[in-house]
């Protein structure tokens, strides 16, 4: 669970936590967007953590399951949140591979959940719950 966050409760302040959503393949690790969560987890998943590159080609861990090779879709990354971490973990990959339109789909049909979804042109996708309520950074 390597892209997994979970908030408990307020900070001791009363303020609400600000999550970073991580900008792909950013050797620094600076966030593309950012959410403010409280008692919600925050799940990620994307293909510019473990991925390698052979003969100019990106060959990453988010497979295709009818293919079996690496989902090729316009997406960079999705990021759910929600109040389950393991519900969150299973959504982000399926909406990944599922795709922009599909995945999105997929989550407004849930209560309680949202997204954003970042495609290769680094544009952010927000799901209906989120917009407006997000911070957005240059990428």
């Amino acid at each position: 669970l390597g892209g997994n966050v979970l908030t408990v409760g307020p900070k001791k302040s009363g303020d609400t936590y600000k999550i970073g959503i991580q900008k792909p393949f950013d050797d620094s690790g600076s966030p593309i967007a950012s959410v403010d969560i409280t008692d919600a987890s925050l799940v990620s998943s994307g293909v510019y953590e473990r991925y390698f590159e052979k003969d100019g080609k990106r060959y990453h861990h988010l497979l295709d399951p009818f293919t079996g090779y690496p989902v090729e879709n316009g997406l960079l990354g999705v990021t759910i949140l929600s109040s389950s971490s393991m519900e969150g973990d299973a959504l982000s990959t399926t909406a990944f591979v599922l795709g922009p339109e599909e995945g999105m789909a997929l989550i407004e049909s849930l209560p309680d959940t949202e997204a954003v979804f970042i495609t290769e042109d680094y544009k952010l996708h927000y799901s209906s719950g989120l917009s407006g309520k997000q911070s957005a950074q240059n990428p």
